[in-house]
């Protein structure tokens, strides 16, 4: 062999191999200790063998792809310098001068200029840069351009990028900060990180100016945007190997459209992740596959095609149903249904996971949550050699199959109490005229459950009378319902027909507290000759009926039946700020202020220092009562009427006092026994 002297600088000759015909689509990748050059679709992470062995008995490293001549350069570490791998795919060494007596695994061809870069921290190497222009009075001279203190990064690769007419090239190191390193003076900027870390042995650019960096111990492929590092995405699932090293023509795409399709994609929406754009799910076609056959496509084919799929039984929601599935060969399943129907497969909603199929028919089961939303919506399977895979990104050999589905509501059992009567006296902690009728709701609660797990909760009813001069609010909270597991964009409340647009469910807190009406006093406005709401004698508005309201509070989670009851409903006033609402309460504070039934807890949004005020006992006797156990609060489970403005209880229902005194042991049929003329009705209320 002939060696051709350049000054001080020797290239080996003979017969050279010719360059690559064209810049091709596909990734070079080089693994071993005896250099094996692959070549990679970043598309699908499939990758074929294009040589064993290059011809030397050691590793190629820090390779990049020339677009100004269409070779591979590298590190060649059988002679420390740097060689040429033309379509033969045979190593053909490069004598140069000026470089360390080192190996480099760092390194890339310029775009912006026919020169190689390598890279290797410590103070007696760093960044250096060799001419391959044969016209360059340079050629083959290395040229340290800054030491590997300054610029100190713990990276693996670097590849510039192609939409830049500059020195720019780009790295991800061992810790995922993502790196621009400007090679004409060595300095280096952080981005920001990717979000993964590891050993990212090869790194590339396609035409888009997009960057992919494969990490080594699993072979995962991450596509990058270099103008916001934080939107990385696992992109492929390429080969693994303990030592990597990529290169690629930076200048062309990752889809070469002259050659015969190779790829599957799957047919949901966009917004599932279908198109090469969307990152869509998508596999090098092969001899693994659902069904009979698997053909490939350049694009989506946007049809339900569910070849070799199909649910034995209905989806329901709360059961389990049946899959059927054929495969080709043995191989792992996952699969993916989109329960809330929001466009999106989410990690919690993976229905298979890591399932070994084998050859013919599978059948699995796939549990229905019981808060799927009904309807048609979207199913996607994938079957591969590897066992976890998302329900995007590419993958050599498998399918991907998208269902259109139908999700169909379960029978549900409900249970519901029977009509109540909550009245409450609005002057607590003082016990006031005692009339309890400042706030009176009728009302009754059903529970929706399939099996024994409960969905739903509904409250229907009607807000009965307001004989109240403050301003007070009605509420009902669901006693050991988190309010995280309540479905709060699907919650309805409907008041006097209708629908209220604002959610009812109270912001800021850990417990499940609807706001049924907001202002009672600004729902029932005053009538002329009126004072109140159906509690006044000789009032204009005796013939007005209750306000009905009706509330769905859908719960997120279920709760087993035999804790989420409908005694779990408990209805109580509050305060609304910014009115007077008497000598003991501040106005600022309204909110803290509760009326609840009798020894029953506040909510976590009351203000303690209002207890045990005027006539309130609670830290002795409990909750919400005086020293003789009387209440402010009320619930009565039968047809109910409430007194008349002024009238105390006592009047009205005579047996009251001594009922609550004996803490219902006593007269427990009070309200049965009125004393006529007290309490509101039609024809009472008519009188002068």
């Amino acid at each position: 062999m002939k060696r051709y002297l350049l000054g001080a600088c020797v290239l080996s000759a003979g017969v050279s191999a010719a360059p690559f015909d064209t810049c091709p689509s596909k990734a070079f990748l080089v693994q071993g200790d005896t250099a094996t050059m692959y070549g990679v679709n970043l598309v699908s992470g499939a990758y074929t063998t294009f040589a064993e062995n290059v011809g030397t008995g050691n590793k190629l490293n820090g390779i990049g792809f020339s677009v100004h001549d269409r070779y591979i350069y590298g590190w060649d570490y059988s002679n420390k310098d740097i060689g040429r791998v033309g379509k033969d795919y045979v190593l053909e060494p490069i004598m140069t001068s000026g470089f360390p007596d080192t190996n480099f695994y760092v390194g890339d061809v310029a775009i912006h200029e026919n020169a190689f870069y390598v890279y290797k921290k410590g103070d007696s190497l760093g960044l250096y840069r060799v001419s391959l222009d044969e016209s360059s009075s340079d050629y083959l001279q290395a040229t340290r351009i800054i030491d590997g203190s300054s610029l100190n990064l713990n990276i693996f690769d670097m590849a510039f990028a192609p939409d830049e007419n500059t020195s720019l090239a780009y790295s991800v190191d061992s810790n995922g900060n993502l790196h621009r390193i400007d090679v004409s003076n060595g300095t280096s900027s952080n981005l920001g990180n990717v979000g993964q870390s590891g050993t990212f042995g090869a790194v590339y650019f396609d035409v888009e100016n997009n960057f992919y960096i494969s990490r080594n111990q699993d072979g995962h492929v991450y596509k990058i945007d270099i103008d916001n590092p934080a939107n990385t995405q696992l992109f492929a699932y390429g080969p693994i190997s303990s030592t990597n090293d990529g290169a690629r023509c930076a200048i062309a795409p990752i889809i070469d459209d002259s050659e015969d399709p190779t790829i599957d994609y799957g047919d949901a929406p966009d917004s599932y992740g279908t198109s090469l754009d969307a990152n869509g799910a998508r596999h090098n076609v092969g001899d693994l596959f659902f069904g009979e056959s698997v053909s490939a496509e350049y694009l989506p084919k946007a049809t339900d095609d569910d070849n070799g799929i199909s649910f034995l039984t209905n989806i329901e929601t709360g059961f389990d149903s049946l899959v059927s599935f054929t495969l080709s060969k043995t191989g792992f399943v996952n699969g993916w249904i989109d329960w809330n129907r929001d466009g999106e497969f989410h990690d919690s909603e993976r229905v298979i996971s890591q399932y070994q199929g084998s050859a013919g028919e599978n059948r699995v089961l796939v549990s229905v949550p019981v808060d799927a939303v009904e309807g048609n919506t979207w199913a996607r399977f994938r079957v591969s050699n590897n066992s976890d895979i998302a329900p995007q990104g590419g993958i050599d050999n498998g399918e991907v199959e998208d269902l259109n589905v139908s999700v169909v509501a379960s029978s549900l059992i409900q249970n519901s109490t029977s009509w109540k009567t909550a009245a409450f006296e609005d002057l607590w902690p003082q016990k006031g005229d005692y009339d309890f009728n400042d706030v009176v709701v009728r009302y009754r609660v059903v529970t929706s459950q399939i099996g024994n797990q409960v969905v739903r909760y509904k409250v229907e009813g009607a807000l009965t009378a307001v004989g109240a001069g403050y301003h007070n609010a009605f509420a009902i909270r669901i006693k050991d319902i988190a309010r995280q597991h309540v479905d709060e964009a699907n919650i309805e409340l409907t008041i006097d027909g209708a629908t209220q647009s604002d959610s009812p469910l109270e912001a800021g807190r850990d417990e499940a507290i609807a706001v049924i009406f907001a202002d009672t006093r600004e729902i029932v406005p005053v009538q002329p000759g009126c004072k109140f709401f159906r509690t006044e004698t000789g009032c204009s508005d005796i013939q007005r009926a209750p306000i009905p309201f009706d509330i769905t509070i859908p719960l997120s989670t279920s709760y087993s039946a035999s804790v989420a009851t409908t005694s779990k409903v408990d209805p109580f006033i509050f305060a609304v700020d910014g009115y007077y609402h008497g000598p003991f309460v501040d106005q600022n504070n309204g909110r803290g202020w509760e009326v609840h039934l009798k020894n029953h807890e506040p909510t976590e949004a009351f203000d303690n220092s209002y207890l045990d005020q005027a006539d309130d006992r609670s830290s002795i006797n409990g909750y919400f009562q005086t020293s003789t156990g009387l209440p402010w609060a009320l619930i009565i489970n039968s047809q109910w009427d409430h007194p008349i403005e002024r009238v105390d209880m006592s009047i009205a229902y005579p047996q009251f006092v001594e009922f609550a005194q004996s803490a219902g042991a006593q007269y427990t049929t009070w309200f049965e026994d009125p004393v006529p003329n007290n309490q509101f009705t039609i024809s009472n209320a008519s009188q002068n």
